[in-house]
């Protein structure tokens, strides 16, 4: 009897330790996600975003969460082992996790958390109606290329000259360089356009930039990684530059302005709790930002020698010193 007894103990414990891909309780949904970092603010924001609907973890909403910073052949198979699990639904929070995400599958739901054009980039039929397996939350919204400028122009009010570093193959980013080119006949700006794919691309682009005699640069929002080594390059090459996303200012670039990745994050736990309670994807409108930050490296400034107007530091919403 006492053997029976420790048995089952020993049973209890080990159900309790199982991974949550390998086994969950009978009816509790399982959710993929593919982050670039578990501690990052997307993946915290997620899950903020699921206990303020209710859901905990481990009890009424499991978690299988992978991690890989580019779409390399491990993320590729990570999304695919989730499909294998047949999870409930899959969450990308980044656009490499998207794109492997929607290679693996075209049945599960997929909630992305998407910084470019969605429609643009061939990702959904319209915002109103995705109508595929893809919906969620995009971080851009028409204009916000002029935006990039205008603040930058605002910041250092000298430049003359701005490159702007992107992918012009990337269908998703046209509209934005559209936006950037207006506001620069508008403002007497004139722009050098460099294209950049993946990491090795930015040390020449850079220096393409200076020796094309670039006062400052825009980084549009294809590029997710790799933070720091931009940051890096933009200091060595004595350039001030504006990204879409808060961590590229706080790793040395002099500012950032964009939809908080946090609160993206948040919403596309809403979005999993309506396709969780019988939405269809093809029917859950893309939703928009409706906030925007504006964040500030002060040492970053200096370093580079630049006074930041006053009225500048006062739209701030976040300065790192």
């Amino acid at each position: 009897m006492r053997t029976t007894f420790l048995l089952l103990i020993v049973a209890m414990l080990t159900c309790a330790q199982a991974p949550a891909g390998a086994q969950q309780p009978a009816n509790v949904p399982l959710i993929g996600v593919l982050g670039d970092d578990f501690l990052s603010r997307p993946v915290l924001g997620f899950r903020r975003g699921l206990r303020e609907l209710g859901y905990i973890e481990g009890q009424n909403i499991i978690l299988d969460a992978r991690r890989s910073s580019s779409p390399g052949s491990g993320l590729y198979l990570h999304a695919a082992d989730l499909v294998r699990l047949r999870v409930s639904v899959i969450v990308a929070l980044f656009p490499g996790a998207l794109q492997v995400a929607m290679k693996a599958t075209k049945t599960i739901p997929i909630v992305m958390t998407y910084p470019s054009d969605p429609v643009a980039g061939g990702i959904v039929a319209s915002l109103e109606r995705p109508g595929g397996n893809v919906t969620g939350v995009t971080g851009l919204a028409s204009g916000l290329g002029g935006k990039w400028l205008e603040l930058l122009k605002e910041t250092v009010p000298e430049v003359k000259r701005v490159a702007v570093l992107w992918s012009y193959k990337s269908g998703n980013e046209v509209p934005e360089w559209k936006h950037v080119e207006a506001t620069a006949r508008a403002l007497r700006v004139e722009l050098q356009s460099l294209e950049v794919r993946d990491q090795g691309d930015f040390a020449g682009a850079f220096k393409s930039a200076t020796t094309g005699r670039a006062d400052a640069f825009i980084m549009v929002p294809h590029i997710i990684g790799f933070p720091r080594e931009i940051g890096e390059l933009a200091l060595k090459n004595r350039l001030p530059g504006i990204f879409w996303r808060r961590d590229f200012a706080a790793a040395g670039g002099l500012m950032a302005y964009g939809a908080d990745p946090y609160e993206q994050s948040r919403r596309a736990a809403y979005f999993v709790d309506k396709i969780l309670k019988g939405a269809k994807t093809a029917e859950l409108p893309v939703e928009q930002p409706k906030n925007f930050e504006l964040v500030i490296n002060l040492k970053t400034a200096k370093e580079l020698g630049i006074a930041i107007p006053p009225r500048v530091l006062a739209w701030a919403d976040a300065v790192f010193r």
